[in-house]
Protein backbone atom coordinates (compact mmCIF):
# COMPACT_ATOMS: atom_id res chain seq x y z
CA UNK A 1 0.00 0.00 0.00
CA UNK A 2 1.59 3.32 -1.04
CA UNK A 3 2.34 5.35 1.79
CA UNK A 4 -0.38 8.34 0.98
CA UNK A 5 -2.81 5.18 0.80
CA UNK A 6 -1.89 4.39 4.27
CA UNK A 7 -1.89 7.74 6.08
CA UNK A 8 -5.52 7.89 4.42
CA UNK A 9 -6.58 4.75 5.81
CA UNK A 10 -5.26 5.22 9.05
CA UNK A 11 -6.82 8.91 9.24
CA UNK A 12 -10.55 7.36 8.59
CA UNK A 13 -10.23 4.13 10.63
CA UNK A 14 -8.87 6.86 13.69
CA UNK A 15 -11.80 9.04 13.45
CA UNK A 16 -14.38 6.97 12.22
CA UNK A 17 -13.68 5.12 15.38
CA UNK A 18 -13.59 7.78 17.50
CA UNK A 19 -17.13 8.18 18.18
CA UNK A 20 -17.82 4.18 18.88
CA UNK A 21 -14.74 4.06 20.90
CA UNK A 22 -16.17 7.15 23.31
CA UNK A 23 -19.37 5.27 23.34
CA UNK A 24 -18.17 2.01 24.37
CA UNK A 25 -15.85 4.64 27.59
CA UNK A 26 -19.29 5.93 28.17
CA UNK A 27 -21.20 2.73 28.78
CA UNK A 28 -18.25 0.93 30.66
CA UNK A 29 -18.59 4.02 33.27
CA UNK A 30 -22.14 5.23 33.29
CA UNK A 31 -22.96 8.55 34.45
CA UNK A 32 -21.78 11.73 32.21
CA UNK A 33 -19.82 9.28 30.57
CA UNK A 34 -22.33 8.53 28.58
CA UNK A 35 -22.61 11.88 26.67
CA UNK A 36 -19.22 11.84 25.64
CA UNK A 37 -20.26 10.93 21.82
CA UNK A 38 -23.17 13.80 22.37
CA UNK A 39 -19.99 16.43 23.41
CA UNK A 40 -17.89 15.00 20.53
CA UNK A 41 -19.93 15.30 18.17
CA UNK A 42 -22.30 18.80 19.08
CA UNK A 43 -18.93 20.52 20.05
CA UNK A 44 -15.38 19.12 19.94
CA UNK A 45 -15.98 17.54 16.03
CA UNK A 46 -17.57 20.88 14.75
CA UNK A 47 -14.65 23.19 15.78
CA UNK A 48 -11.75 20.93 14.85
CA UNK A 49 -13.99 20.75 11.60
CA UNK A 50 -13.74 24.58 11.64
CA UNK A 51 -10.35 24.65 12.74
CA UNK A 52 -8.59 22.18 10.31
CA UNK A 53 -7.55 23.39 6.88
CA UNK A 54 -10.25 21.91 3.79
CA UNK A 55 -8.71 19.22 1.92
CA UNK A 56 -9.32 20.70 -1.77
CA UNK A 57 -8.11 17.91 -3.68
CA UNK A 58 -8.45 17.62 -7.81
CA UNK A 59 -6.48 14.44 -8.34
CA UNK A 60 -7.71 11.40 -8.13
CA UNK A 61 -5.73 9.72 -5.35
CA UNK A 62 -4.68 6.02 -4.46
CA UNK A 63 -7.11 4.21 -2.79
CA UNK A 64 -5.85 0.64 -2.18
CA UNK A 65 -7.78 -2.30 -1.60
CA UNK A 66 -7.25 -1.83 2.54
CA UNK A 67 -8.41 1.59 2.29
CA UNK A 68 -11.53 0.66 0.13
CA UNK A 69 -11.95 -2.52 2.53
CA UNK A 70 -11.95 -0.63 5.56
CA UNK A 71 -15.92 0.10 5.29
CA UNK A 72 -15.94 -3.56 5.74
CA UNK A 73 -15.09 -3.57 9.19
CA UNK A 74 -17.97 -1.64 10.47
CA UNK A 75 -20.27 -3.84 11.16
CA UNK A 76 -18.93 -6.53 13.86
CA UNK A 77 -18.03 -3.67 16.14
CA UNK A 78 -21.14 -1.75 16.16
CA UNK A 79 -23.49 -5.01 16.31
CA UNK A 80 -21.00 -5.52 19.69
CA UNK A 81 -21.65 -1.78 20.59
CA UNK A 82 -25.45 -1.92 20.27
CA UNK A 83 -25.44 -5.44 22.22
CA UNK A 84 -23.56 -4.19 24.71
CA UNK A 85 -25.74 -0.77 25.32
CA UNK A 86 -28.90 -3.29 25.51
CA UNK A 87 -27.15 -5.22 28.37
CA UNK A 88 -26.10 -2.18 30.52
CA UNK A 89 -29.81 -1.23 29.91
CA UNK A 90 -31.43 -4.32 30.77
CA UNK A 91 -29.20 -5.03 34.08
CA UNK A 92 -30.77 -1.85 35.35
CA UNK A 93 -29.40 0.47 38.11
CA UNK A 94 -29.29 3.39 35.29
CA UNK A 95 -31.13 6.56 35.88
CA UNK A 96 -33.64 8.41 33.53
CA UNK A 97 -30.97 10.56 32.00
CA UNK A 98 -28.84 7.40 31.84
CA UNK A 99 -30.66 6.10 29.33
CA UNK A 100 -30.97 9.15 27.24
CA UNK A 101 -27.25 8.91 27.28
CA UNK A 102 -27.22 5.43 26.12
CA UNK A 103 -29.96 6.14 23.48
CA UNK A 104 -28.09 9.05 21.83
CA UNK A 105 -24.56 7.49 22.19
CA UNK A 106 -25.75 4.34 20.58
CA UNK A 107 -28.12 6.06 17.94
CA UNK A 108 -25.20 9.10 17.07
CA UNK A 109 -22.62 5.98 16.59
CA UNK A 110 -25.44 3.72 14.41
CA UNK A 111 -26.55 7.02 12.34
CA UNK A 112 -23.44 8.68 12.14
CA UNK A 113 -21.30 6.43 11.67
CA UNK A 114 -22.83 3.07 10.39
CA UNK A 115 -25.33 4.62 8.13
CA UNK A 116 -22.28 6.39 6.16
CA UNK A 117 -20.86 2.85 5.93
CA UNK A 118 -23.68 1.37 4.84
CA UNK A 119 -24.50 4.27 2.45
CA UNK A 120 -20.70 3.58 0.73
CA UNK A 121 -21.43 -0.02 0.80
CA UNK A 122 -24.77 -0.37 -0.73
CA UNK A 123 -23.57 1.89 -3.83
CA UNK A 124 -20.88 -1.12 -4.20
CA UNK A 125 -21.01 -3.99 -7.22
CA UNK A 126 -20.34 -7.13 -5.46
CA UNK A 127 -23.92 -8.45 -3.81
CA UNK A 128 -21.71 -9.31 -0.27
CA UNK A 129 -20.78 -5.58 0.40
CA UNK A 130 -24.52 -4.33 -0.74
CA UNK A 131 -25.90 -7.37 1.90
CA UNK A 132 -23.50 -5.98 4.33
CA UNK A 133 -24.85 -2.47 4.06
CA UNK A 134 -28.20 -3.89 4.20
CA UNK A 135 -26.96 -5.58 7.68
CA UNK A 136 -25.45 -2.33 9.11
CA UNK A 137 -29.06 -0.91 7.87
CA UNK A 138 -31.01 -3.29 10.00
CA UNK A 139 -28.85 -2.50 13.17
CA UNK A 140 -31.74 1.00 13.27
CA UNK A 141 -34.14 -0.69 11.14
CA UNK A 142 -33.71 1.22 8.18
CA UNK A 143 -32.70 -1.40 5.12
CA UNK A 144 -35.13 0.36 2.92
CA UNK A 145 -32.47 2.55 2.71
CA UNK A 146 -30.84 -0.22 0.14
CA UNK A 147 -33.62 0.78 -2.47
CA UNK A 148 -34.75 4.43 -1.75
CA UNK A 149 -31.24 5.54 -1.66
CA UNK A 150 -29.89 4.18 -4.68
CA UNK A 151 -32.68 3.35 -6.90
CA UNK A 152 -34.63 6.30 -5.86
CA UNK A 153 -33.10 9.61 -4.65
CA UNK A 154 -29.84 9.36 -7.24
CA UNK A 155 -32.23 9.21 -10.10
CA UNK A 156 -35.08 11.82 -8.67
CA UNK A 157 -32.63 13.81 -6.46
CA UNK A 158 -33.35 17.91 -7.13
CA UNK A 159 -36.91 17.07 -8.11
CA UNK A 160 -40.43 17.01 -6.69
CA UNK A 161 -40.37 13.42 -7.01
CA UNK A 162 -37.61 12.88 -4.18
CA UNK A 163 -38.71 13.23 -0.75
CA UNK A 164 -34.72 13.67 0.28
CA UNK A 165 -34.34 16.87 -1.33
CA UNK A 166 -35.31 19.87 1.06
CA UNK A 167 -37.20 22.90 -0.10
CA UNK A 168 -36.00 26.28 -0.02
CA UNK A 169 -37.37 27.53 3.02
CA UNK A 170 -38.75 24.09 4.32
CA UNK A 171 -36.85 23.88 8.20
CA UNK A 172 -35.43 20.64 9.00
CA UNK A 173 -38.52 19.76 11.58
CA UNK A 174 -41.14 20.06 8.34
CA UNK A 175 -38.50 18.16 6.27
CA UNK A 176 -37.87 15.18 9.08
CA UNK A 177 -41.29 13.49 9.09
CA UNK A 178 -41.67 14.09 5.17
CA UNK A 179 -38.59 12.33 4.11
CA UNK A 180 -38.59 9.30 6.64
CA UNK A 181 -42.45 8.89 5.47
CA UNK A 182 -41.63 9.55 1.77
CA UNK A 183 -38.59 7.41 2.02
CA UNK A 184 -40.85 4.59 2.84
CA UNK A 185 -43.52 5.23 0.65
CA UNK A 186 -40.86 5.34 -2.19
CA UNK A 187 -39.19 2.07 -1.35
CA UNK A 188 -42.47 0.44 -1.68
CA UNK A 189 -43.52 1.94 -4.77
CA UNK A 190 -39.76 1.25 -6.48
CA UNK A 191 -40.25 -2.29 -5.16
CA UNK A 192 -43.78 -1.99 -6.57
CA UNK A 193 -42.75 -0.94 -9.82
CA UNK A 194 -40.03 -4.17 -10.14
CA UNK A 195 -42.05 -6.79 -9.16
CA UNK A 196 -44.55 -5.72 -11.48
CA UNK A 197 -42.14 -5.71 -14.46
CA UNK A 198 -40.95 -9.24 -13.67
CA UNK A 199 -44.41 -10.05 -13.49
CA UNK A 200 -44.36 -11.28 -10.10
CA UNK A 201 -47.02 -10.21 -7.29
CA UNK A 202 -46.43 -7.94 -4.59
CA UNK A 203 -46.56 -9.51 -1.82
CA UNK A 204 -44.41 -12.41 -2.95
CA UNK A 205 -41.13 -14.10 -1.85
CA UNK A 206 -39.41 -11.78 -4.52
CA UNK A 207 -40.00 -8.44 -2.32
CA UNK A 208 -37.09 -7.00 -0.58
CA UNK A 209 -39.08 -4.89 1.71
CA UNK A 210 -40.72 -8.25 3.15
CA UNK A 211 -37.34 -9.51 3.51
CA UNK A 212 -36.41 -6.51 5.19
CA UNK A 213 -39.68 -6.26 7.24
CA UNK A 214 -38.76 -10.10 8.52
CA UNK A 215 -34.91 -8.91 9.31
CA UNK A 216 -36.40 -6.14 11.16
CA UNK A 217 -39.24 -8.93 12.88
CA UNK A 218 -36.91 -10.93 14.14
CA UNK A 219 -34.20 -8.43 15.64
CA UNK A 220 -36.99 -6.82 17.51
CA UNK A 221 -37.92 -10.41 18.74
CA UNK A 222 -34.54 -10.89 19.51
CA UNK A 223 -34.23 -8.05 21.48
CA UNK A 224 -37.21 -8.31 23.49
CA UNK A 225 -36.13 -12.17 24.81
CA UNK A 226 -32.47 -11.23 25.45
CA UNK A 227 -32.62 -8.24 26.92
CA UNK A 228 -36.76 -7.72 27.80
CA UNK A 229 -39.38 -5.08 26.53
CA UNK A 230 -37.46 -1.52 28.38
CA UNK A 231 -34.25 -2.84 26.31
CA UNK A 232 -36.49 -2.88 23.30
CA UNK A 233 -37.60 0.79 23.73
CA UNK A 234 -34.12 1.64 24.18
CA UNK A 235 -33.24 -0.07 20.83
CA UNK A 236 -36.34 1.22 19.09
CA UNK A 237 -35.23 4.92 20.33
CA UNK A 238 -31.55 4.37 19.09
CA UNK A 239 -32.70 3.75 15.77
CA UNK A 240 -34.98 6.57 15.38
CA UNK A 241 -32.10 8.84 16.02
CA UNK A 242 -30.06 7.20 13.38
CA UNK A 243 -32.37 7.67 10.90
CA UNK A 244 -33.32 11.17 11.83
CA UNK A 245 -29.40 11.54 11.96
CA UNK A 246 -29.22 10.47 8.49
CA UNK A 247 -31.95 12.52 7.15
CA UNK A 248 -30.20 15.51 8.66
CA UNK A 249 -27.49 14.57 6.28
CA UNK A 250 -29.85 15.02 3.08
CA UNK A 251 -31.42 17.85 4.27
CA UNK A 252 -28.53 19.78 4.30
CA UNK A 253 -26.48 18.09 1.43
CA UNK A 254 -29.06 19.53 -1.67
CA UNK A 255 -31.06 21.92 0.49
CA UNK A 256 -32.98 24.29 -1.92
CA UNK A 257 -30.87 23.18 -4.87
CA UNK A 258 -33.04 21.89 -7.60
CA UNK A 259 -33.34 20.37 -11.21
CA UNK A 260 -34.99 22.08 -14.30
CA UNK A 261 -37.39 20.55 -16.31
CA UNK A 262 -36.22 19.54 -19.98
CA UNK A 263 -38.58 20.46 -21.59
CA UNK A 264 -38.64 16.37 -23.21
CA UNK A 265 -40.65 14.97 -19.71
CA UNK A 266 -37.56 14.81 -17.84
CA UNK A 267 -35.01 16.73 -15.62
CA UNK A 268 -31.94 18.51 -16.56
CA UNK A 269 -28.61 16.44 -15.90
CA UNK A 270 -27.51 15.93 -12.45
CA UNK A 271 -24.28 18.06 -11.91
CA UNK A 272 -22.01 18.94 -9.42
CA UNK A 273 -23.88 22.57 -8.26
CA UNK A 274 -27.17 20.10 -7.05
CA UNK A 275 -25.35 19.16 -3.93
CA UNK A 276 -23.58 21.55 -1.19
CA UNK A 277 -19.84 19.97 -1.12
CA UNK A 278 -17.65 19.38 2.20
CA UNK A 279 -14.10 19.87 1.67
CA UNK A 280 -13.97 19.87 5.34
CA UNK A 281 -11.22 17.16 6.33
CA UNK A 282 -12.90 15.96 9.54
CA UNK A 283 -15.80 15.88 8.24
CA UNK A 284 -14.85 13.19 5.18
CA UNK A 285 -12.21 11.24 7.58
CA UNK A 286 -15.55 10.32 9.58
CA UNK A 287 -18.12 9.84 6.91
CA UNK A 288 -15.44 7.76 4.38
CA UNK A 289 -15.49 11.02 2.09
CA UNK A 290 -19.50 11.45 2.22
CA UNK A 291 -18.85 15.08 2.18
CA UNK A 292 -17.69 14.83 -1.33
CA UNK A 293 -20.74 14.27 -2.56
CA UNK A 294 -21.11 16.47 -5.70
CA UNK A 295 -18.67 13.94 -6.95
CA UNK A 296 -20.75 10.43 -5.14
CA UNK A 297 -23.79 11.93 -7.01
CA UNK A 298 -21.61 12.20 -10.95
CA UNK A 299 -20.03 8.60 -10.01
CA UNK A 300 -22.52 6.81 -7.56
CA UNK A 301 -20.16 3.25 -7.57
CA UNK A 302 -16.95 4.85 -7.29
CA UNK A 303 -15.36 4.49 -4.12
CA UNK A 304 -14.82 6.35 -1.62
CA UNK A 305 -11.06 6.73 -1.05
CA UNK A 306 -10.99 7.51 -4.95
CA UNK A 307 -13.58 10.82 -4.65
CA UNK A 308 -12.25 13.89 -4.92
CA UNK A 309 -13.58 17.60 -4.28
CA UNK A 310 -15.33 18.95 -7.05
CA UNK A 311 -14.10 22.21 -8.06
CA UNK A 312 -17.37 23.61 -9.37
CA UNK A 313 -19.74 22.02 -6.45
CA UNK A 314 -21.66 24.54 -4.33
CA UNK A 315 -20.08 24.97 -1.16
CA UNK A 316 -21.16 24.07 2.78
CA UNK A 317 -19.87 26.95 4.93
CA UNK A 318 -18.91 24.23 7.76
CA UNK A 319 -18.25 20.52 7.88
CA UNK A 320 -21.12 17.93 9.15
CA UNK A 321 -21.12 18.62 12.53
CA UNK A 322 -21.90 22.29 12.03
CA UNK A 323 -24.08 22.28 9.41
CA UNK A 324 -26.52 19.44 11.54
CA UNK A 325 -26.25 21.54 14.57
CA UNK A 326 -26.58 24.87 12.05
CA UNK A 327 -30.05 23.08 10.74
CA UNK A 328 -31.11 22.47 14.15
CA UNK A 329 -31.64 26.19 14.57
CA UNK A 330 -34.13 27.01 11.71
CA UNK A 331 -33.90 30.97 11.74
CA UNK A 332 -30.10 30.87 11.82
CA UNK A 333 -30.18 28.33 8.99
CA UNK A 334 -32.43 30.26 6.66
CA UNK A 335 -30.45 33.41 7.34
CA UNK A 336 -27.50 31.74 6.20
CA UNK A 337 -27.74 29.37 3.53
CA UNK A 338 -31.35 30.79 1.90
CA UNK A 339 -28.93 33.45 0.41
CA UNK A 340 -26.55 31.18 -0.70
CA UNK A 341 -29.60 29.45 -2.61
CA UNK A 342 -30.43 32.19 -4.19
CA UNK A 343 -27.36 33.93 -5.06
CA UNK A 344 -27.13 30.61 -7.04
CA UNK A 345 -30.25 30.97 -8.71
CA UNK A 346 -31.55 27.38 -7.21
CA UNK A 347 -34.85 26.90 -7.36
CA UNK A 348 -35.52 30.31 -7.25
CA UNK A 349 -34.09 32.89 -10.00
CA UNK A 350 -33.73 30.14 -12.66
CA UNK A 351 -31.96 26.55 -13.49
CA UNK A 352 -28.82 25.71 -12.32
CA UNK A 353 -26.65 25.28 -15.36
CA UNK A 354 -25.81 21.90 -16.58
Amino acid sequence: MAAGSARATLLHALFAGSMPALALIGLWLGGPWLFLPVLWFSLIAALLDAAVPEDRRFAVPDGGLGHRGLVWFVFPPLLALLLYGLHRVSAGGLLWWEVVGVVLALGLVNGGIGLTAAHELIHRRAAWERGLGVALSSLVLWALFRIEHVHGHHRTVGTPDDPTTAKLGESLYAYLPRSILGSIREAWAIEAERLAKQGKPLFGAGNRMLHYAAIHLASVLAVWVLFGPFALLVFVAQALVAVQLLQSTGYIEHYGLTRQPNGRGGWTRMGPRHSWNSAHRLTNWMTFNLGLHAEHHTWPAKPFPELVDDGDAMRMPLGYPGMVLLAMLPPLWFRVMDPKVRAAGAGVNGPLPD
